[in-house]
């Protein structure tokens, strides 16, 4: 992540609570060309997650349709979509371990962060056996079909993965029972703030300036 993980969290939160209140303007779209210059290499696979979720989102603004008009609809879309486009510019790098950096620089309450944490890691290493298993399964030649034996395969993929969950939480609460844990987790990261986080924010307070004036 380039950006400063608090300031990430803090843009996300005041870019999405603006836009979320406000009419659509084209005076939003400054910060997310920013970030969108800052995630050059990577915009295509951003740009196809944010072709998938639109199923989602047209299905939503067809039913605001019909309770209200065509262009609160059409302004609903936009809206959601430069949420989204600007959220996943925001933290696509991002290993998940960055966001938790982020709550405790921003100095939230110590169980909270080391909920969240133990989460992320649990999550990091299903990921991980699910990338295994999927290797596993290509190295079988498994091909899905709508089948019994795929069904099963499907089944037995989640159980296991449900085992695992169960498994790991223990070891992970077992290990720091063990080492004397009191609801503070202890994390290494850079609090320096950098020229990109001193744009972003220049960017965010300047469109914030723009929806006041006009």
């Amino acid at each position: 992540m380039s950006l400063n993980p608090a300031v990430a969290l803090f843009s996300a939160l005041f870019f999405s609570l603006i836009l979320s209140f406000s009419q659509i303007e084209l005076f939003f779209i400054i910060p997310v060309v920013f970030l969108i210059f800052l995630n050059s290499k990577d915009i295509l696979k951003i740009l196809k997650k944010i072709l998938f979720l639109n199923f989602f989102i047209v299905v939503l603004s067809i039913f605001f349709y019909f309770e209200t008009n065509f262009i609160e609809a059409l302004n609903l879309s936009f809206k959601i979509n430069l949420i989204i486009l600007f959220n996943l510019l925001l933290f696509f790098s991002s290993n998940g371990f960055d966001i938790v950096k982020g709550f405790q620089i921003l100095r939230f309450p110590k169980k909270f962060v080391s909920s969240l944490y133990f989460s992320v890691k649990l999550i990091f290493e299903l990921n991980l056996e699910l990338r295994d298993i999927k290797t596993s399964l290509k190295a079988r030649n498994f091909k899905p079909k709508t089948d019994i034996f795929t069904y099963k395969t499907y089944g037995n993929i989640f159980g296991i993965l449900f085992l695992k969950t169960i498994t790991k939480s223990n070891s992970l609460k077992e290990s720091f029972i063990l080492r004397g844990f009191k609801d503070e987790i202890f994390l290494n990261y850079n609090n320096s703030f950098k020229i990109f986080d001193f744009i972003l924010l220049t960017l965010l307070g300047f469109t914030f300036l723009l929806k006041v004036i006009l």
